[in-house]
């Protein structure tokens, strides 16, 4: 029967996720009575409304692991959940992990979790998250050694089994590994999962190549993945003290180094790709914003100053040629030569992906090429680092281009993600995007002392809650019934902890640039 309504759904394809959005929740909340209560108490309400009815009970066996997607009306996970924002948010269903649970995307939930148990001394909440962590490590594992997590891989809480698409490899993309916390929970786990990055995903030994799919294979090798595996590499080295760990980040790092552009320092997301493919030719926010956190962190992870100095290379590219000072705003999409890609976007074909003309902000594709706020929060944590005032002043017109943009309530139209910009853009933003919103601001406040960045964090706190609160629960979206875990609700309560502790005068309790 579930094989034939999947089946029939997606018979309906576009028909069925074109339709107007769900009649809109009402929090019951307006912005002045948003702060009557501390912000930390909303983060408790959802993560007690989790732990209690967001695990997974379902099927013959029952674990403590989160389900991805929890109704917050009835509370329980739907076996077949509406098709909803699919088509422009994650493009392929089962990214979503439907009757399912991920861990990779309940990580921003999990680090919540232990920083509330931190600040306010529960310690099950933390708990929780071990317990959560622990599962997964133990129970959840291929064959490989690498943990069943990522963007083509869920566990299915009803048939009680390890599911997934497109042959199921191992990914990890767009979202920063957890790596302290989980070498915590279990050591020898987390050397197992980063031994078989260094294996599978590594495909050139020699050049530091790699595939962002654990298949051996030659692939994409995005720079958000390379990052990523600098990063793991990086903190093995601090683990261990081994020098083999250490040697790999560096291969990996270099290899996209080599690849710069000599006159712009700009590099291409693939290098391997070729110039027939944009991202084999294009610099844009995956590499400014991810990449560079990923390098900025395996510099202090490691001491290793390189990986620092190729950071802020490519962040000062990136700002010198992406900024369009006439407008006010950022371009999507760099030639190698440093000219921007204009618009308008293409509607159709792979090229469809890439953020040509003018960044857009609020855009709802989880995965791709754009991810601006990440690229704020980099700037932010560089100049942190190094003091270096060329990456505060873009951190800043990142600032600008962020509060003019705000409250969100539009997106670029004429592209492939139409049907959001008509129907939803006009009901706000997805939660991950507000909790980003706000955890740089924070940091903008931190670093400045300008009091209209905290000022402005609240009120980024106070729309997302308006909007996305219901009963108790965080939904992903204003426009869906449901808490999912790749809308990024757990960057959202992490944000909002931050907020109360920066209000309470703890400013350093929590890390901003733990994303």
């Amino acid at each position: 029967m579930r094989a034939a309504i999947l089946t029939a759904l997606a018979a309906l394809g576009a028909a069925a996720v074109e339709a107007a959005p769900p009649e809109i929740l009402d929090s019951g909340l307006k912005p002045e009575t948003v702060e009557q209560r501390p912000y930390r108490e909303y983060v408790r309400e959802c993560l007690d409304a989790l732990i209690s009815r967001g695990t997974d009970h379902y099927g013959k066996t029952h674990a403590p692991i989160l389900v991805s997607i929890l109704d917050v009306r009835t509370r329980d996970c739907p076996e077949i959940p509406l098709p909803v924002d699919e088509k422009f948010r994650v493009i392929r269903r089962e990214r979503r992990g439907p009757a399912g649970a991920n861990l990779y995307f309940d990580q921003a939930t999990l680090r919540a979790m232990l920083a509330l148990s931190r600040i306010g001394g529960e310690m099950r909440y933390a708990e929780f998250a071990e317990k959560c962590m622990g599962h997964w490590m133990k129970h959840l594992v291929d064959d490989k050694g690498f943990f069943w997590w990522g963007w083509h891989r869920h566990y299915d809480v009803f048939r009680d089994e390890m599911t997934g698409h497109m042959g199921n490899p191992h990914e990890i993309h767009v979202q920063e590994a957890m790596w302290p916390e989980l070498w915590r929970v279990d050591k020898g786990a987390v050397r197992r999962e980063i031994e078989a990055v260094w294996q599978w995903h590594v495909i050139d030994k020699k050049t530091g190549e790699v595939n962002r799919h654990g298949d051996g294979h030659r692939g994409c090798d995005f720079a958000m993945s390379g990052g990523e595996f600098v990063r793991a590499f990086a903190f093995m080295h601090a683990q261990t003290k081994e020098p083999m760990w250490l040697d790999r980040a560096r291969l990996v790092a270099d290899y996209y180094w080599k690849a710069r552009d000599p006159k712009t320092s700009l590099i291409p997301n693939r290098p391997n790709a070729g110039t027939n493919r944009f991202d084999g030719s294009h610099f844009e926010t995956s590499i400014s914003g991810l990449m560079c956190h990923s390098l900025l962190g395996a510099a202090e992870l490691s001491g290793e100053a390189k990986f620092r100095e190729q950071a802020v290379v490519y962040l000062k590219a990136g700002a010198r040629y992406g900024y369009d000072a006439q407008a006010g705003r950022f371009w999507g999409s760099l030639k190698l030569d440093g000219s921007p890609e204009p618009g308008p976007r293409v509607r159709g074909g792979y090229a469809q992906y890439e953020p040509r003309g003018h960044m857009d902000l609020w855009q709802p594709y989880a995965a791709g090429y754009e991810h601006p706020l990440y690229a704020a929060q980099a700037y932010a944590q560089a100049y942190k680092l190094t003091r270096d005032e060329a990456l505060l002043e873009t951190a800043q017109r990142w600032a600008g281009c962020i509060r003019r943009a705000f409250p969100p309530r539009a997106c670029e139209t004429g592209t492939w993600y139409q049907s959001y910009a008509t129907d939803w853009a006009p009901h706000g933003t997805y939660a991950q995007l507000y909790g980003q919103t706000i955890s740089f601001f924070l940091q903008m406040h931190r670093l400045t002392g300008d009091a209209a960045h905290l000022q402005f964090a609240r009120d980024v706190a106070k729309e997302s809650l308006c909007r996305l609160y219901y009963r108790g629960l965080l939904r992903g979206h204003s426009c869906k019934p449901y808490y999912e875990a790749i809308d990024g609700v757990g960057y959202l309560l992490y944000a909002l902890l931050q907020l109360d502790q920066t209000l309470a005068g703890n400013k350093d309790a929590l890390p901003l640039e733990n994303w």
